[in-house]
């Protein structure tokens, strides 16, 4: 793989890892560049990378309200 494809695969992780900013692209470029040239990106040991993976995620589901039937009583 190429240095300028791990660099921007990098940074995209990085982009994807903060919720996916805006504006940011330039630090994240340049904190990809780093990784790179201390071989975490290819080697799986970025910060980003072992955050991500040692979360769990979250699963929302909608449920809806519990609702109690109320009977009519006759009156």
């Amino acid at each position: 793989m190429s240095r300028d494809k791990l660099v921007r695969d990098t940074a995209y992780a990085i982009w994807e890892a903060e919720g996916r900013p805006d504006g940011r692209d330039f630090e994240h470029w340049r904190l990809a560049e780093e990784r790179v040239s201390r071989g975490e990106a290819e080697q799986g040991k970025s910060k980003t990378g072992a955050a991500a993976k040692g979360r769990s995620k979250k699963v929302s589901v909608n449920k809806p309200a519990a609702t109690k039937e109320r009977s009519k009583k006759a009156v």
